[in-house]
């Protein structure tokens, strides 16, 4: 993980040193988002005008300047877009947020959404609803019993405080049935690879405990944050990570034919902004 932040750093100073001219029109803020989320620039939208409307004092910047969308599928791609002048801000989750504010004092968590829940969970086509109501037992199980807390406060809480957390181990059943899982990597610590190529985020840490517990056999394939609905389409997944809930729930459905398994983490979202200098 260290080598992937210091390969990261490199390339933000390379790109910040290479492409001046990306910088916005001061007519223009650009915000950027990252394509896990999954909202659309009609509902960012629809929430910097309801902040320009119920906040009109506290960010100027919003007020003053039209509003452009720009979708990144890692981290590494967002923080590299902030750092060059690209974009101005980045709405990012918070335990996203607080990992890159622990390893870089280069940024500032700007505004907090706290009344926009945002809630994770599994996307299924329809036609393996038996798999999702199976997945959404044991996430409601894994609540009940305290494991949901405890993966929480080992793959999030603790890499937020620096820790560097255990590869993620799949158990292994004879004869089980095999379920292939989509992950995107660098969107630490929800979801990411550790240097060694291993899963090694709160979501693949669930994901290891529900195979556990309903005693089927993982596979992993990594895909493009962007990818994961066709993944699923196309029969290259048969699950993949998602985000049920946002700033407007009513517009946060699965997509067509798909079905959203129980959440098993909830939080907000954050602006992410670079220190004044």
């Amino acid at each position: 993980m260290k080598k992937l932040i210091a390969l990261m750093l490199a390339l933000v100073m390379a790109l910040a040193l290479t492409v001046p001219a990306l910088a916005a029109e001061e007519s223009e803020i650009r915000i950027g988002m990252l394509t896990n989320l999954t909202l659309s620039e009609e509902e960012l939208n629809e929430a910097t005008d309801r902040i320009k409307t119920e906040e009109p004092g506290e960010f100027p910047m919003l007020n003053e300047n039209d509003i452009e969308t720009v979708y990144y599928h890692s981290l590494s791609e967002l923080l590299m877009a902030l750092d060059a002048g690209y974009i101005q801000l980045a709405i990012v989750d918070e335990p996203t947020v607080q990992y890159v504010l622990s390893r870089n004092d280069a940024y500032a968590e700007n505004h907090p959404w706290a009344d926009q829940p945002i809630e994770y969970s599994m996307l299924f086509l329809e036609e393996d609803a038996e798999l999702c109501e199976s997945f959404s037992d044991a996430i409601t199980a894994m609540e009940e019993d305290g494991t949901l807390d405890d993966l929480a406060a080992a793959y999030i809480d603790g890499v937020i405080a620096g820790e560097e957390p255990e590869a993620v181990a799949f158990p292994a059943f004879e004869g089980a049935e095999t379920v292939t899982v989509a992950v995107t990597g660098d969107v630490p610590p929800m979801d990411y690879v550790d240097d060694a190529g291993s899963a090694a985020g709160f979501n693949t840490a669930v994901l290891a405990e529900i195979a556990r517990r309903l005693e089927l056999n993982i596979e992993l394939v990594q895909v493009d944050s962007g990818a994961r609905t066709l993944a699923l389409s196309s029969g290259r997944a048969d699950v993949v990570f998602w985000v049920k809930k946002h700033v407007s729930s009513d517009k946060s459905e699965a997509p067509e034919g798909t079905m959203a398994s129980e959440p098993y983490y909830t939080t907000q979202l954050c602006e992410l902004a670079l220190n004044a200098q």
